[in-house]
Formats: C-alpha cells, structure tokens, sequence
C-alpha cells in the first residue's frame, strides 16, 4: 500500500515531537516531576504558536499576524505586560501595514532574518518614534526589497533583505489598562483569496511545524543550561556583550543560541542562574533605576516561561517597583513574601533565573545579584 505524502509528512511531525520530548527528559532537561511536567505542556504551547503561524497563517502572499505570547503560550522569556505579534513574509514581496498607535509605553518592529542554517539576525527595526502618527493616532508603514516609488519621503520603510522570514511586532506596557495598538497587514498588490490547500503546502507547513518546535524547546533548554554558567554581571547591550565595567568582552554563552531568542534591538539584559533554592533562601537584585522607556524584573523556569503572572506577583515592571529617593532598589525573589518590598514570588519554582531588563536605556543596567538567607537583614 503506497503512503501519500500528507501521511508521510504527518510521521516526520510526531517524529520531530518525539525528538521534543527527548529534550525535555534529556541531559539539559527537568530535573523534577514538576519540570518534567511543565515541560510537556511546554511543548504544546510551542505547538500551539507553531500551528497558527506555520500552518494556519504559512501563506508569506497573504501574511497575518499570531499573538506569541497569553498566560497560556509562553517561549523564549517572554515578558508579562508585552504583546508579541508575528507573521512570516517574503523577502521578494512588498508589504504595507495600517494600523492605529494606541497607547502603549513603547511600540516597535522588527524585521528577522534566518540563514540557511537556521542563524538568525535582525535585518532592521522601526521603533515608534520614528513613525508618522497622524492626529487620530493612524499610521502606516511599507516593508520590500524596494521602496515604493510613489511613496512619501517621510514615510515609513524598511528594507527587505534577501534572509528575511518574519516580521515581529512588540507592544511594552507599564500600564496594563492602556489601549492596545492595533494593525493589520496585507501584501502589495494584493493577490486575492487563497487558493484551496493541496497536499504539497500541507506537507511543507507541517515539516516547518515539527522542525520549529523541536528548535525552539532545544534553543531553550541549552540558554537556561548556558545561562547556569555565565557570570552573573554580564550584560547585553543593542549586539554587544560588556561586562559590569561597560567593557566589551565575548558572549558568555554562544551567540547563535541567543539569537535565535529573537532580542530586540533596543533591550538590554541582566540575569542570575539559582538552582535547587531552598524555602530558608532568596536571590537579591540591587541596583540603579535606569533611564528608560521600560523595565522589569522577572522570573523565568527551565523552558523560559514566565510563570503564572495571572494569579502570583511573579514579575514587576519599572511601574511597580520601589526605589529610595536616590533611585536605588531592591527586589527579592523567594518561595513565600519575606515581608519587604518588591517581592517576586518563585511559585515553588526551584531552579531557574531571575531576569532584568530595560528598553531604550540611556546607561548599562547597573544591578548585582546575592544567593541570601531568610529572613533579610
């Protein structure tokens, strides 16, 4: 009996999810029951991000956008009280989004570009300041291989260059009750309806499903087994790595794993590894408030989700969290509130990291990290 190709393709997909979950029993995966748990969810939610925008919305022609992140899809430290919306576009095409600024604390996107080996790099980026906002809040940006000949000098463009795969699109709050931008995204000229779906499209969309999700579960286990081994003090900074002094240096970790975490331009990072934390212990940040649009403290587990920042105060943003009057703070990461201020709750979270970052920062983060004990002094 012949094998069709649909079915074929179909045995590759759980081929690459049973590789998946090899990943997560493997060497650089849970430790406990509760990892091992969290991690199989994990990978549904993966799946979840990979189905809508691989499969569902795979057509680059007619491009639609897929909210990566809710309380119930969570990859790559992704960060509460931020929108993340993504769709796959042709480097050859010419596309033009509409849409309405909204209110949020920062609006940006974000061209990416993959190489043939599956590298990833930022081939451009549009932050909201440089958009033309008219005065009901309307904008509207182009992205192609060439710029629009009629299009205004003023407007907004960005170059596609020939590695370009997708476009992400960020919304930051320090308010959670602000308006949402809201966009949408369309190919010019536009080329009609899409065509029913034959076997060959199917086939492709799901080997792209398998491969992301067997990528994205190996990207994050090998960051949070590097990120157990980098110095503490080191920050990213827009592509460079500076140590606590500002002084350039080499990736802590490998650069290719990082960028396939897909930072933004403008973010920088500061974070510590704690493993096996005990209920008697506390991981300390101190430092400086920084200049910036925004900022955050949070956790991040195993598999660099952000836990459950719906029903536990397992995250704080620059809005929430006190400083002294000179523009120091303190937050404390600990099982159960240690009766001080900014306290992020760990969730029985035994192993994983307490992440800072900022958007737009005038300065390097100035911030250190302490292993304590409970009760603080």
């Amino acid at each position: 009996m012949t094998t069709s190709a649909s079915a074929e393709a179909w045995n590759r997909l759980l081929e690459s999810l049973e590789r998946a979950g090899a990943v997560v029993e493997g060497p650089l995966g849970a430790r406990d029951e509760r990892e091992r748990a969290e991690g199989y969810r994990h990978l549904t939610r993966i799946m979840s991000i990979a189905t809508e925008m691989l499969l569902e919305k795979g057509d680059v022609g007619r491009p639609a956008f897929t909210r990566w992140m809710s309380p119930y899809r969570k990859i790559l430290g992704d960060n509460p009280r931020t929108i993340y919306d993504a769709a796959m576009i042709d480097p050859s095409a010419t596309y033009r989004i509409v849409g309405h600024r909204g209110m949020p604390t920062y609006l940006g996107f974000c061209v990416y570009g993959t190489s043939s080996d599956g590298a990833r790099r930022v081939v451009g980026n549009i932050d909201d300041d440089e958009i033309q906002v008219d005065s009901d809040g309307r904008f509207e940006l182009w992205f192609g291989p060439e710029r629009p000949a009629d299009l205004d000098d003023g407007a907004g463009f960005l170059r596609l260059e020939p590695d370009s795969t997708d476009l992400m699109i960020r919304q930051y709050f320090l308010d959670p009750t602000a308006t949402e931008a809201s966009y949408e995204i369309a190919a010019v000229p536009d080329p009609g309806p899409p065509p029913p779906l034959d076997e060959a499209t199917l086939v492709k969309r799901l080997d792209a499903v398998g491969a992301y999700v067997e990528d994205i579960v190996e990207v994050e286990a090998s960051l949070s087994a590097l990120m157990a081994m980098a110095t503490p003090s080191v920050l990213r900074h827009g592509d460079d790595y500076v140590d606590a002094a500002g002084e350039a240096m080499p990736p802590p970790v490998d650069p290719t794993v990082v960028s396939k975490a897909m930072p933004s331009p403008a973010i920088q990072y500061s974070g510590t590894w704690f493993d096996e934390l005990a209920d008697d212990e506390a991981v300390v940040v101190t430092g400086t408030v920084p200049t910036c649009r925004y900022w955050s403290i949070q956790l991040l587990t195993r598999w660099m989700e952000s836990g459950d920042w719906v029903n536990h105060p397992v995250f704080l943003t620059g809005a929430d969290i006190e400083a002294d009057d000179v523009g120091r703070f303190r937050a404390v990461l600990a099982h159960h509130d240690p009766g001080v201020r900014n306290w992020v709750a760990t969730t029985g979270v035994r192993s994983g990291s307490l992440a800072v970052r900022s958007l737009g920062a005038t300065d390097l983060l100035d911030v250190a990290f302490e292993r304590v004990r409970l009760p603080l002094g």
